[in-house]
């Protein structure tokens, strides 16, 4: 009975859309310096990604990253890492380059930030772009377990990945 509780409280926490561990296609994105990415790269390497679609003028969003770069900071060399995928904000167009850029810079960003759009979200987060900040929760294997529009904090990470590894057995 405990195994089946864990997952319930931390999706009571905040992280309230479990998905059916749908795969995430290989999408490829640029990063603010023009390089392409492939998602393979981050994404099913035998750790859990934690994907946030952020805009560098949105408010929420501003305010979650010191939580999401400590979050990198404590897990990256492991276990977790983050991956940021930016997006015009509020317009939800293609992210602009310089923007994003000057936005890591100012704010001592050093995970992977990607540029991306609403239409990019939908080829890899499997539905339409409701919002930002929206974060998707990937398995070590890659699927995505969580997708969350609003903020999240460190903790609700945390508890989220705990009880999935409590739930997998691990």
């Amino acid at each position: 009975m405990r195994r089946n509780l864990l997952p319930m409280i931390a999706l009571l926490a905040g992280l309230i859309m479990p998905l059916a561990h749908a795969a995430s296609p290989d999408v490829s994105l640029h990063d603010p310096l023009g390089k392409p990415h492939h998602f393979s790269e981050y994404i099913g390497r035998g750790q859990w990604t934690v994907l946030v679609v952020w805009g560098p003028r949105c408010p929420p969003c501003v305010e979650e990253m010191p939580e999401l770069q400590g979050f990198h900071d404590d897990y990256s060399a492991g276990a977790a890492m983050v991956l940021g995928v930016a997006v015009d904000f509020p317009s939800f167009g293609q992210a602009k380059r310089d923007e994003v850029a000057r936005f890591a810079q100012d704010y001592l960003i050093s995970f992977p930030l990607l540029l991306g759009s609403a239409e990019t979200f939908t080829r890899f987060g499997g539905a339409d772009l409701q919002g930002v900040p929206t974060t998707l929760i990937y398995d070590p294997q890659g699927a995505i377990v969580v997708r969350h529009t609003g903020s999240v904090t460190r903790d609700m990470i945390e508890r989220f990945i705990a009880a999935s590894e409590v739930e997998a057995g691990k």
